[in-house]
């Protein structure tokens, strides 16, 4: 399966979900053509994780015994197959063959609790669930299961398998993938990104690169990045399409993030391009054997989720010489689409602390109050989600202009500066957590009267989950018996590390909301008790 796609770099203006938005001419306009266009790689290798191989001619092959499975089971366009499972071959091998279907893929956050998953699975009513052993009893009761281990003879070839059915028309404004998101408040909701929203994020990066399809020869020599972050989030599915129509080839690691494992692939593999958040990086720099590994393959770092520390820019370029003007920092959020400002090179070091300058077709302008060079970052383009699955809330203005909930500056020459949060969110190693949901969770404890969760300075995670307890007339709790409650609601990174139980009510703003500046500024030196 090989098709030919323009990629153009003229941008027009045009009307996308009823709102003006810059957009390219000349676009591929299907997640099906995407996956067609890595016909031209062939035997290249696509995927790489530990001793495992998947070229570009195997995954066409593949994806046609996965979709033809899939139907199999019932899947039919428009229905969506829920991914809950650990980054694997298998992982990404379904998710094309759902999007050959003409499926919805719906990224699950593989480390939710049971809770989390049965309300998202309640939200999407997935027709199946694919899952690995470890996260298998979770969700067997909530939808039919696929275990990933049944899809591997299909994957290397040692298994029957059918042609897959044709794939149906699609429109690019037809809902593709469904990725789960803290959002501003509460339980974790669901963004609709469409094939429009997806190809239009990876095209404004492609452009900014000048790595567009067509500005490729069929004999371009492939770039190896190395992914250490979790598939199921924007950054993920981009790399999985920045690889697919580059013909570069995307290496990711058998199971939980690992320094030292970090440094061994990348001297094995001669990885050209890092991609993680700010912590990995800072635990790799960390690691002891960092001295003894030849890293100077390595000629770009990709760095997001997190604010970038000038400290942390600086150590890794002196740790990966080849990657001294490769650092990169960027700025997104899944509402977006993925990446909303980039900076690269001699930028991230001539403007400490920047996010970059907007990408090409995105627009974005700061809503400061008179008198301040502040406000909240607005964004709006072709990229963004069509809204939250089954929600009528949407941060998404009656002008198509997309809330942030962050607040930054821009200043004499664009570039962005990320500065605070509107949004009350905690950022723990690059994963954003919804104070709210926490709250919830602690408040269903019957000796917690109130409940407030911020988040506190760390050295390693940016920042770690803080919650401030009031209890209940003559009750008592202990910090212990709180993390248990909330483990069993929670996904692991969602518990507080830190403790502040109190007998005095909550303090509260002139708006009547809980004071949460005061209580981090007053928080007790024993408050990890």
């Amino acid at each position: 399966m090989t098709q030919k796609t323009e990629w153009g770099t003229e941008i027009v203006t045009s009307t996308v979900r009823g709102f003006p938005c810059l957009v390219y001419r000349e676009r591929c306009k299907s997640l099906v053509d995407v996956l067609a266009s890595g016909g031209r790689w062939g035997s290249r290798p696509f995927l790489v994780q530990d001793e495992r191989r998947l070229s570009y001619a195997e995954l066409d092959d593949s994806t046609q015994k996965v979709a033809a499975h899939l139907e199999s089971l019932g899947v039919r366009p428009g229905d969506r197959v829920m991914l809950f499972a650990a980054n694997s071959l298998e992982w990404v091998v379904t998710f094309w063959s759902v999007i050959r279907l003409g499926g919805i893929v719906v990224l699950a956050n593989a480390w939710w609790s049971g809770r989390e998953l049965e309300a998202a699975a309640r939200t999407v009513e997935p027709r199946l669930i694919l899952v690995d052993e470890r996260r298998s009893a979770l969700a067997v009761a909530l939808a039919p299961v696929i275990e990933v281990d049944s899809l591997t003879p299909l994957i290397e070839g040692t298994g029957s398998g059918v042609a897959a059915p044709a794939s149906p028309p699609v429109d690019e404004d037809d809902p593709a993938v469904i990725l789960f998101t803290s959002g501003t408040t509460g339980s974790p909701k669901g963004a609709v990104l469409s094939h429009r929203s997806v190809i239009a994020n990876q095209h404004n990066f492609l452009a900014v690169t000048r790595r567009l399809p067509s500005q490729l020869s069929d004999d371009q020599p492939a770039i190896r990045s190395l992914f250490t972050a979790p598939l199921f989030h924007t950054g993920g599915v981009q790399a999985i399409l920045n690889a697919l129509l580059t013909g570069g080839t995307l290496v990711f690691l058998n199971g939980r993030f690992d320094p030292g494992r970090v440094l061994e692939t990348i001297e094995r593999e001669r990885i050209d391009v890092w991609a993680g958040v700010p912590t990995m990086v800072q635990r790799v720099l960390d690691d002891p054997g960092i001295e003894s590994r030849d890293l100077s393959s390595l000629r770009a770092i990709g760095l997001g989720g997190a604010p970038l520390p000038r400290p942390l820019v600086e150590r890794a370029a002196s740790a990966f010489p080849g990657a001294r003007r490769g650092v990169t920092a960027n700025y997104g959020m899944t509402e977006a689409g993925g990446i909303i400002a980039s900076a690269g090179g001699r930028d991230v070091a001539d403007h400490p602390g920047t996010s970059g300058k907007p990408l090409p077709a995105v627009e974005l302008r700061i809503d400061a109050r008179t008198g301040s060079d502040r406000g909240e970052i607005l964004t709006r383009s072709a990229a963004l989600m069509t809204g939250y699955w089954h929600e009528s809330e949407s941060p998404i203005d009656a002008e198509g202009w997309l809330r942030t909930g962050d607040i930054g500056r821009l200043d004499d020459e664009g570039f962005l500066y990320v500065v605070d949060r509107v949004k009350d969110l905690v950022i723990r190693g690059g994963e954003n957590i919804a104070s709210a949901n926490v709250e919830e969770a602690l408040r269903a404890h019957p000796a917690v009267a109130e409940a407030a969760v911020v988040g506190l300075p760390h050295p390693d995670l940016g920042e770690e989950v803080a919650a401030v307890v009031v209890t209940a007339r003559g009750a008592q709790v202990t910090p212990g018996e709180l993390a248990n409650f909330a483990a069993e609601r929670l996904a692991h990174f969602e518990v507080p590390a830190r403790w502040w139980i109190r007998d005095e009510p909550l303090p509260l703003n002139p708006a009547g909301k809980t004071d949460k500046r005061s209580l981090k500024a007053s928080w007790p030196d024993n408050g990890s008790r």
